[in-house]
């Protein structure tokens, strides 16, 4: 708690630099009517909250992201006691998690429109309750398409939370401040991802209930988050004046998502795998929904008054800067969630270390990511974001590095002690800066959605990373077999081939943020003032109306002076 605690300790003189700054311009797109209102009096504004209340607020927004990852690892270290209880079959074993990141994935974008239409905190307890309910009932099912749907309604509550915390971060806090709050965020995925191997591990060899004293564990953890939150997060303050939702585009966004990642997580357990009729069939409806999702937001914009689900605008903000982050995000994780998914099996079905051994080596996961985010915490404001982006991908690329030429009895603490404490750094120093960054870019109104975005193509980057990897481990795993190896020698081959793969992932990642992101710069309270110049030039180049360039030529003098 040693960061979240330094949120409420952040110099005054930011909030009194903040003060000063100009306000972002209202997007031209939607019109004077759609600007948000002033705040109420009554409300704490940015800056000023209490010790207790700013810990607090940063804590509940801590715990959604802890309660995403938490759950799924707890089940994944149990998944042969789970197979052998109700009856799972080796290729469906993988929809305990696939579900879970189904629905969190391709319900972020509406779940953070919502929010900042009909209020964050309003969300953000309907998510923490969501999940609490359906964990919950998962616990009890005796079937395997019970826990499965269970397990999807659950990361629906997920995809509520997470962008709704994102907006009450960004709206509650500013300069370093932000910079804290958001940085506390992110240590909540290895918070998260710590505490589910390690209750889920030892729940699964000491409790009779296993897998589902796990369950039973964080459905209380969200209720106390819930509870919390009810308690501490500022009552919701209007960002927009039109609370409508545009449900066109939110249809087919969520459909094209749902269709392309159920294809992506699938295919290679189809019965005829990737050439299978139905994976085919919705791979090209969901691209062909996604595609036209973007066309109709397109006329939302040009043709009606009603706000869009997302301002296209966005994949403009700072000249571009802002849509390499959303693809570095995608690309990275497509390298990052590989490598935990097939680093399990090298120390399960491998070394053959059973779900305690395994916990024990994934610890300093835990212990370099949290430390990461207070490293993030104390630099962001002082070393370029390009930098931390790249230094953090380069140690993930590193890490499947390390676990790519390990051997079948390899000492851990040689190569895979250390891929475990390189293999966080990227996405906690990409996740932590990357949504400092959003929340720095997006306008009032639009924080939860942006975030979301951010969040969406995190989660589609991993699925994609997974489908990938899974072929070509499958393709190695078998060539293997055939030359005549036993069953673990072909395993690790297949093994390897998916590291060095995930390696290229990462890689290729560093490159793009190596080309893409140079000048970004720091991104602080004092740097808010640069990034407002390149949003507001961005907003009024890209909606081409004469207001936003109003808006633009105003805060440019405001800069200036």
């Amino acid at each position: 708690m040693a960061t979240t605690a330094a949120v409420a300790d952040a110099p005054t003189a930011v909030a009194a630099e903040a003060a000063v700054l100009p306000p972002r311009p209202a997007d031209a797109s939607l019109g004077s009517a759609n600007r948000a209102p002033a705040p109420s009096p009554d409300e704490p504004p940015a800056g000023r909250l209490s010790t207790a209340r700013a810990v607090g607020i940063t804590g509940v927004a801590m715990a959604a992201m802890l309660l995403s990852g938490g759950g799924q690892q707890a089940l994944s270290v149990a998944l042969a006691i789970i197979q052998a209880d109700l009856g799972f079959t080796e290729s469906s074993l993988a929809w305990i998690s696939a579900a879970f990141s189904l629905t969190n994935g391709c319900f972020l974008l509406l779940a953070g429109r919502l929010a900042d239409v009909l209020g964050r905190k309003k969300m953000l307890l309907a998510g923490l309750a969501w999940y609490s309910v359906w964990t919950l009932v998962g616990s009890f099912m005796q079937s395997p398409a019970g826990l499965v749907v269970t397990r999807a309604l659950a990361g629906m509550g997920s995809a509520m939370s997470i962008p709704s915390a994102i907006g009450v971060l960004a709206s509650s806090f500013s300069g370093r401040q932000r910079a804290v709050a958001f940085a506390c965020f992110s240590a909540g995925a290895p918070l998260g991802g710590g505490s589910g191997i390690v209750v889920g591990g030892l729940l699964a060899a000491y409790s009779s209930h296993t897998w589902r004293a796990s369950l039973w564990v964080f459905t209380g953890l969200s209720a106390a988050a819930g509870a919390t939150a009810w308690l501490v997060v500022p009552a919701d303050r209007p960002t927009s004046a039109d609370k409508r939702i545009d449900w066109i585009g939110a249809a087919l966004v969520t459909l094209g998502l749902v269709f392309v990642q159920f294809a992506v997580s699938d295919g290679q357990g189809a019965p005829d795998g990737w050439k299978t009729g139905y994976i085919i069939a919705l791979l090209i409806v969901g691209v062909l929904s996604i595609v036209a999702f973007f066309f109709w937001e397109r006329h939302v914009i040009a043709q009606t008054s009603r706000p869009p689900l997302m301002r296209l605008a966005l994949w403009t903000r700072a000249r571009g800067k802002l849509a390499a982050v959303y693809f570095i995000g995608f690309v990275s994780w497509m390298g990052f969630v590989s490598l935990f998914y097939y680093t399990t099996l090298f120390y399960q079905q491998v070394q053959m270390t059973g779900s305690i051994g395994a916990m024990l080596r994934f610890l300093p996961t835990t212990v370099s990511g949290i430390i990461c985010n207070i490293v993030v915490a104390k630099l962001v404001h002082r070393v370029p974001t390009q930098w931390l982006i790249v230094v953090g991908i380069a140690a993930t690329g590193t890490a499947n590095i390390f676990l790519a030429v390990s051997k079948r009895d390899e000492l851990y603490w040689r190569y895979p002690f250390n891929a475990m404490w390189l293999a966080v750094l990227g996405a906690d120093f990409l996740m932590a800066t990357g949504m400092i960054f959003v929340s720095v870019l997006a306008l009032p109104e639009e924080q939860s959605v942006a975030g979301a975005l951010f969040q969406t193509l995190v989660q589609l980057g991993g699925a994609f990373g997974l489908a990938v990897t899974s072929v070509i481990e499958a393709a190695y795993q078998t060539s293997a077999l055939a030359r005549g190896e036993d069953s673990v020698d072909a395993l690790l081959s297949g093994l390897h081939a998916a590291f060095y793969l995930a390696a290229g992932c990462s890689f290729a990642a560093l490159l793009i943020a190596a080309v893409a992101l140079r000048g970004l710069g720091t991104v602080t309270s004092a740097g808010d003032r640069t990034e407002e110049k390149e949003s507001a030039d961005d907003e009024g180049a890209s909606e081409g109306g004469a207001s936003g360039t109003a808006s633009a030529r105003s805060v440019d003098d405001k800069v200036e002076t």
